[in-house]
């Protein structure tokens, strides 16, 4: 594919951050490029204020298209199928990522002496500092289509080459098993539920303290069980707690901490 044309627009001691990773390979999107300089190699192009490269909800779509209040991400979400939008509420839910952002840039590039565009369905920051960049599929019947298989593989070899992982995510993966993603879509229904540095720190001493323990035993710590409920819910969004999603959930469902978490509000 040749090098990824970037420049490097951030200090060393940078912290990571989504915006921070595509900034630093990234050009912002003032001026159309060239084709001279698309033949020579393959580029990132960003919105100067980190939105989404496209606006998706024009409303003269016949595809289903919305947005996703993030909690996590602090951010609308915008997505332009039911298969996106669960997945942004998985992303909401799974406490291996720290942050993600739809469609925040496109790739520009040549494939076969041909001028070719990419825009990245989602980006996701995850909790061991790597970048991963999502395809969103319904099924891999997409993947059939050649001229479509070789851009992505153009678009996994851009990636390899700036230390990102390129991923595919089908429908099933994300709606299967049925047990699990009904419990995250019940867990991120509670995404936006208020709760305090005190609530945390009273869950978080009695999981420090046990290593351990149940939704049952945890709610006990608020005012009332469904409150308990829905802020536990809302704290695993946080990363605070992750909770078993594999089974119903209820008094026995297993709660731990999740790695590194201090008790600070998210």
């Amino acid at each position: 594919m040749g090098n990824v044309r970037h420049r490097s627009l951030l200090p060393a001691n940078q912290p990571p951050t989504i915006e921070a990773a595509v900034r630093s390979v990234a050009l912002t999107d003032v001026e159309p490029l060239s084709w001279e300089n698309l033949s020579a190699s393959a580029t990132l192009v960003a919105t100067p204020c980190g939105a989404p490269i496209r606006t998706i909800v024009t409303g003269r779509r016949v595809i289903t298209t919305g947005v996703y209040a993030s909690r996590k991400a602090g951010r609308p979400q915008p997505y332009e199928s039911m298969n996106e939008r669960a997945f942004f509420m998985h992303c909401e839910v799974d406490t291996e990522v720290l942050d993600c952002r739809a469609q925040p840039f496109r790739l520009e590039f040549v494939l076969e002496g041909r001028k070719r565009t990419y825009i990245i369905d989602c980006v996701r920051l995850m909790a061991d500092g790597s970048i991963e960049v999502v395809e969103v599929k319904s099924d891999r019947r997409a993947l059939h289509v050649a001229d479509y298989a070789d851009k992505l593989h153009a678009v996994r070899e851009i990636c390899a080459e700036v230390g990102w992982r390129f991923r595919l995510v089908f429908k099933k993966a994300l709606m299967e098993p049925t047990a699990f993603h009904r419990n995250v879509m019940d867990i991120q229904s509670w995404r936006m539920t208020e709760y305090t540095n005190a609530d945390v720190f009273r869950i978080v001493e009695a999981l420090r303290s046990t290593g351990s323990a149940v939704l049952g035993e945890l709610v006990e710590h608020f005012a009332s069980r469904p409150l308990g409920f829905a802020k536990l819910k809302a704290m695993m969004v946080g990363r605070i707690v992750t909770i078993d999603l594999t089974q119903q959930i209820g008094d026995a469902t297993p709660v731990a901490l999740v790695g590194g978490a201090t008790g600070g509000l998210r």
